[in-house]
């Protein structure tokens, strides 16, 4: 809090986000979020905005005590297979604004709405509905409306796209080289629908577009971007949100660029990490004020777009008491896991999933696989929950589960070696979970090697991607081969139980 509050005392700062680095049980978010509203009432006289990267699936800031929401491919997956309607998932964006709205926060920086057309995208992938733009468009404006049927802000994002990258913008600057007829027809269908429904904010990409600016310059920092694309052929009104400009496409790039996002035309700049660099973006727009590179007028429009927004809001409970009942409620978890368990997918049926306890389960467990995740540090973090982890507990409780052998992200020729032994030790059929594997070539190996095995020795046996499905062309001979290719969307704690609950039969 030390921070917070210099930040409000030196330059009146009014709007703020949360991270997992600021994060404890739901009780402890609600008396941050009061002690925070409480600060910034004192010293601006105004309550803040509380913004926070809950998305679902690999970026959910909170996990522990609220409802799991599964990620946006997940959700996708549990249409297609599920029998599940677009209402299903504003009842979950209602159900999450619920909860952040007891907590005290009243800005969720989702759904994203970036169409996902490229496999080899490092940073939105499953984060993404998926590769149709219709479809992407119809999913998130049902999330963004559950969102706001809780008085929760919602964020389409990164506009104008993020889906056709190649490059993190947490760590370079990414650039769609398309012209704007295909930008219309891919990229610009999501944001359009949503504007058109009166999303309540759009966050900046920090992606270069030629097409529409010819400078070097990312969307984040372009007025043909901002200004003509967004607000003038768009006819978006609410809040331009960038993101965060610590990230290093702009870091290392545009020392200037919390000037020139305002100029740009955006209203809030996401500094979130330092708070020197907070204190120097503060410092470099006072300078630009008072020099009139920026006038006056120019901060006036944000402020009323900025008080519009805070309108729109629901307000925050009073006490710790009137706050816990609205969170993780039995019929929202039951909700939940049933989505959860709609969304796992067989995308080659093969011979089935091998269940039971004689079966054999390698659990590859993976690291964050971009600053995106693990809190929004980059911070190299396990999953909270494995599936390995799963799978004991239920043995614990007498249920038919299959043993575990866990193994690193990219196992070596010793981890295959040790995955290859377990298998011998058991006699069923044999799954092997996979990460990113087109990241990690160990993966590859294992793969090849139990497969090897199963098929010598006539077991069943099956690939789980546990988050892309492109994973699928890595294995196209095993699946050729009667192997089995189902796909869970997300390592996280709610989908490793889910998978576990398969495995073992209950589900």
């Amino acid at each position: 809090m030390e921070h917070l509050r210099a930040a409000v005392s030196e330059f009146s700062a009014g709007n703020f986000i949360l991270f997992s680095r600021n994060i404890g049980d739901p009780e402890a978010i609600f008396a941050l979020t009061k002690e925070v509203r409480r600060v910034s009432v004192e010293g601006n006289g105004r309550a803040p905005l509380i913004a926070i990267d809950q998305e679902g699936g690999v970026v959910a800031r909170i996990r522990r005590g609220v409802t799991p929401i599964p990620g946006a491919m997940a959700q996708a997956a549990a249409l297609r297979r599920g029998g599940r309607v677009a209402g299903d998932l504003r009842r979950l964006g209602a159900i999450c604004g619920a909860e952040l709205s007891a907590l005290g926060i009243d800005w969720d920086l989702a759904p994203v709405a970036d169409v996902n057309v490229n496999p080899a995208n490092p940073v939105i992938g499953v984060r993404s509905y998926g590769e149709n733009p219709e479809l992407v468009a119809s999913l998130a404006s049902a999330f963004a409306a559950g969102l706001a049927v809780s008085g929760v802000l919602a964020t389409a994002k990164h506009f104008p796209g993020h889906g056709d990258t190649t490059v993190d913008s947490h760590l370079g600057l990414p650039l769609i080289p398309h012209d704007l007829a295909r930008l219309e027809a891919v990229e610009l269908v999501p944001f359009r629908r949503l504007i058109a429904e009166g999303v309540g904010a759009v966050m900046t990409a920090h992606v270069r577009f030629p097409a529409i600016e010819g400078e070097n310059l990312p969307a984040t920092l372009s007025g043909r971007v901002l200004r003509g694309l967004l607000r003038e052929s768009l006819g978006f009104r609410g809040i331009i949100v960038s993101d965060c400009l610590e990230m290093k496409a702009i870091a290392d790039n545009y020392p200037e660029a919390a000037v020139q996002a305002v100029k740009a035309g955006a209203d809030i700049l996401d500094v979130s990490h330092t708070f020197e660099t907070q204190r120097a973006a503060a410092r470099a727009l006072e300078a630009a004020v008072l020099s009139g590179e920026i006038p006056e007028t120019r901060l006036d429009e944000s402020v009323s777009r900025i008080a519009a927004a805070k309108a729109r809001v629901a307000r925050a409970p009073e006490s710790w008491a009137e706050a816990r009942p609205r969170i993780a409620r039995p019929e929202s978890l039951a909700f939940s896991e049933a989505l959860y368990r709609d969304s796992f997918e067989p995308l080659a049926p093969g011979r089935g999933l091998p269940r039971g306890k004689s079966a054999l389960y390698v659990d590859v467990v993976p690291i964050a696989s971009s600053f995106a995740e693990a809190g929004g540090d980059g911070a190299a973090d396990g999953p909270e929950g494995s599936v390995a982890a799963a799978l004991a507990a239920l043995r614990a409780q007498g249920a038919p589960a299959p043993s575990a052998v866990v193994v690193p992200v990219d196992p070596d020729s010793c981890d295959v070696a040790r995955a290859l032994a377990a298998a011998k030790d058991a006699s069923g059929g044999i799954a092997v979970g996979v990460h990113q594997a087109t990241s990690h070539p160990g993966q590859a190996e294992l793969v090849r090697a139990l497969a090897s095995f199963a098929r010598a020795e006539a077991r069943d046996f099956a690939v789980v991607s546990m988050r892309s499905p492109y994973d699928l062309s890595l294995f196209a001979r095993q699946v050729e081969g009667g192997a089995a290719f189902f796909c869970a969307y997300e390592y996280t704690a709610p989908a490793a139980e889910t998978l576990a609950a398969l495995l073992a039969g209950r589900a």
